[in-house]
Parts: C-alpha cells; structure tokens; sequence
C-alpha cells in the first residue's frame, strides 16, 4: 500500500541540496520536492523532485548515477529501512 506523506523540512532540504549538488546545478535552478510517497509494503519512499534549470538534459543525465545513496544518506536514520526512489521531473528553461 502506497501512501503520501510529508518530510521534515530540514530533510527536504537536504534532499534539495544533495539534488542540486550532485546534478551540478547553480542557483538560478529550482528544485521543489513535488511528491512523497512511501510503500511500507516494499520498503520504497518515492520522492518525485520538479528541477527548472537551463542546464542541457545530457548534463543532468550524467549526475544521476549515485543518487540515491546519496538521497539515502540525506533522508538519515528514519528512513534506513526504506530504498529512495527518486523521479526528476525537467523543465527546460527558467521562468521570469
């Protein structure tokens, strides 16, 4: 059974800047966590992350890899049993 559900804000956070550090994005990038879900059943938080950015797909393609372990390690303690799966929403371009 898959449920939502809401992350303390100092965890999204960390989740945001692990996102933004590892996909090499500067400030001008959004990152806005759009949706938490979490199947105790198998063990899995989903975390799906809304990225407006002007860097080119190819670029952020080749920071995914390690992302979750490092999304891991940021969701800390309380999440140790469950596996992150994080799904980037892109959106090309920056808005005014």
């Amino acid at each position: 059974m898959t449920i939502p559900t809401t992350l303390n804000k100092v965890v999204e956070e960390q989740i945001t800047r692990v996102i933004r550090e590892k996909f090499n994005l500067d400030s001008n990038s959004v990152i806005e966590v759009s949706s938490i879900e979490v199947d105790q059943n198998e063990h899995k938080i989903r975390i799906e992350v809304l990225i407006t950015t002007t860097e080119r797909p190819e670029e952020l393609a080749r920071g995914y890899f390690g992302l979750t372990g490092k999304v891991r390690d940021a969701l800390g303690a309380d999440w140790s049993g469950f596996f992150p799966v994080i799904t980037p929403q892109i959106n090309s371009g920056m808005h005014a």
